[in-house]
């Protein structure tokens, strides 16, 4: 073990003092870039009014900085008379921290590959949906990943292909646990490609409602109105109807109102009339679905069916615009003096049901008296 070490007893004072020079040197470089120079581009990038090239360097900014660091430690390191063994893994490390700095820079770059796609968008006349480009940074961002990882295994001598050629059985098994990670990967680019919402967007699936505010490989995350967060695995999203409230160009307000049976023709009629003036005269109203009508009769109410579409879909709104609209009938059926149906108790007498009645009437009678009866008895025996 002290053997690996004897190299040190070789260097000079000079050595020493030199290799810390440079290493001394590259640490105001790297403190003067850190301060100076991005300043310098960040200007130089607005002049042009680029923010790709502003995001490229801010994305570097901190890489390039470790950068300027291990390549200091690793020039004062290789100037030392170092044996071969050590200056080859001194190298490795160099080289592997060099690739690691690159996918760093790249790793944060992918979050502002929106910019690009926005401004290839803006050439083509093109407009990517909101959900494309988090979905596409998280899939650059695994791509980086992955490569950064492999070359530097590489660079150490460690093949991935031979890695997972050995797993053999081993990566079966896990090929079987990832089955419904992929079914969830596929279900997201199903959600992707055909689009039936996208982030911000007030969707419907199953018993699920609320905002969707994020989709990542695995899955969705909605906000629902209770305001919980519902993650659902893309898998199942992708393979149930889902219905976007925020795509609807009208919202519908249904009311079905249970009348007094009783009510005179000429006063429903005119309740009718007065009601369908009422929707037709509403810019907040689409005058195209205004149903107004007499729909159903019963032997305990007159049903009155009424159904408009609001111009609005926003919720909040649509909620006042039929709260005014039950008010205003409410107003109508009261000048008209017409009542709601009310549960009435109804009365069938028939002659075969009143001589049971009496007959069982007289029988109660009759077993009241018999018991005063036997109750007398019994106090006159015991007196």
């Amino acid at each position: 073990m002290l053997n690996n070490f004897e190299w040190i007893m070789n260097v000079t004072w000079m050595n020493g003092l030199i290799a810390l020079g440079i290493f001394i040197i590259f640490f105001i470089i790297r403190k003067l870039f850190s301060r100076y120079f991005l300043k310098l581009v960040t200007k130089l990038s607005r002049l042009n009014n680029s923010n790709i090239d502003e995001a490229l360097f801010v994305a570097f900014r901190k890489p390039v900085s470790f950068l300027l660091l291990i390549t200091g430690i690793y020039l004062s390191l290789t100037y030392l008379p170092l044996p071969d063994n050590w200056e080859k893994t001194v190298t490795l490390f160099f080289k592997s921290g060099s690739i690691f700095v690159l996918g760093w820079g790249f790793y944060i770059f992918s979050d502002a590959i929106g910019l690009f796609f926005n401004r290839v968008g803006s050439h083509l006349d093109v407009k990517f949906n909101e959900i494309v480009i988090p979905f596409l940074s998280k899939i650059i961002k695994f791509i980086v990943t992955v490569l950064t990882i492999s070359m530097i295994l590489d660079q150490w001598n460690y093949h991935v292909t031979g890695i997972i050629t050995g797993l053999g059985i081993g990566g079966l098994a896990v090929a079987m646990a990832a089955k419904d990670t992929l079914a969830n990967l596929f279900g997201g680019f199903v959600i992707i490609t055909d689009t039936p919402f996208t982030i911000g967007d007030f969707i419907q699936s199953g018993s699920i409602e609320g905002v969707v505010e994020d989709i990542n490989f695995r899955s969705t995350r909605i906000r629902t109105v209770e305001q919980a967060l519902i993650t659902v695995p893309n898998s199942t999203l992708a393979n149930q109807p889902i219905t976007n409230l925020s795509k609807m160009e009208k919202r519908r307000f249904s009311l079905n109102i249970e009348l007094d049976v009783q009510t005179p023709g000429n006063r429903l009629s005119s309740c009718t009339d007065r009601i369908r003036r009422l929707l037709s005269g509403r810019e907040d109203v689409d005058p195209q679905g205004i149903l107004v009508y007499f729909d159903k009769l019963s032997s305990s109410s007159i049903n009155l069916m009424i159904q408009c579409f609001t111009r609005t879909t926003d919720l909040d709104e649509w909620l006042k615009i039929k709260e005014r609209f039950n008010l205003a009938i409410l107003d109508i059926l009261s000048e008209e003096g017409v009542d709601l149906a009310t549960n009435r108790p109804q009365m069938v007498f028939s002659e075969k049901n009143g001589l049971e009645s009496s007959q069982n009437q007289s029988s109660t009678l009759h077993d009241q008296h018999s018991e005063e009866n036997e109750s007398s008895r019994s106090q006159t025996r015991q007196s």
